[in-house]
């Protein structure tokens, strides 16, 4: 099954936590849509939701998964109360793909409430383990973000976080040594 991340799962390691091992994503959009922090969770906080603009102008990008229908079994107890399911067709380069994603339920829309930390640190980081643009992870920064008042649950989430960026260091590492051996420079 195709699924189309553009929330905390695109962030592979989190998704990963959720459901187990899974083909690497590729990136995608779908246009028509806004990215909107509105949709209430049930710790008090906003999460991610796939605003229908209908403008084409809006734009989500996201990454598109194969997952199990298994997988997404977990996935959706994961997600909980609140999202909708639906097919859409997402832009994954010149091609285009039938996934599916989660919406806010309308009844679970509260524009008034912001993200915890922790959460808006795992879409801009799925967001850059992704490459997409720079302008969209600076837009999802700027979304304004508030201290989870659970230690713990902000401990737990901020450990998937930290191994997600200690597992990146090497490979960025790697990725500059070839860069600089590219351009003869001895490192």
């Amino acid at each position: 099954m195709r699924y189309f991340a553009f929330g905390s799962n695109m962030l592979s390691a989190r998704l990963r936590a959720r459901v187990g091992e899974f083909a690497a994503g590729v990136a995608g959009h779908i246009a028509g849509h806004q990215l909107r922090f509105h949709k209430r969770s049930g710790d008090g906080s906003a999460k991610c939701d796939a605003y229908h603009t209908n403008n084409p102008d809006d734009v989500i990008h996201g990454v598109v998964y194969h997952i199990s229908a298994a997988q997404q079994i977990l996935l959706d107890s994961f997600e909980g109360r609140g999202y909708l399911k639906l097919e859409i067709p997402v832009n994954v380069n010149s091609d285009r793909t039938a996934a599916y994603m989660y919406v806010a339920d309308p009844n679970y829309v509260n524009p008034d409430l912001a993200p915890y930390h922790w959460y808006r640190q795992f879409v801009i980081a799925g967001a850059k383990e992704f490459a997409l643009p720079a302008h969209y992870v600076r837009t999802i920064s700027m979304v304004p973000a508030v201290t989870d008042p659970d230690r713990d649950r902000h401990l737990r989430n901020m450990a998937v976080l930290n191994r997600h960026i200690a597992t990146r260091i090497p490979e960025a590492g790697a990725r500059r040594g070839r860069r600089d051996a590219a351009l003869g420079r001895n490192t």
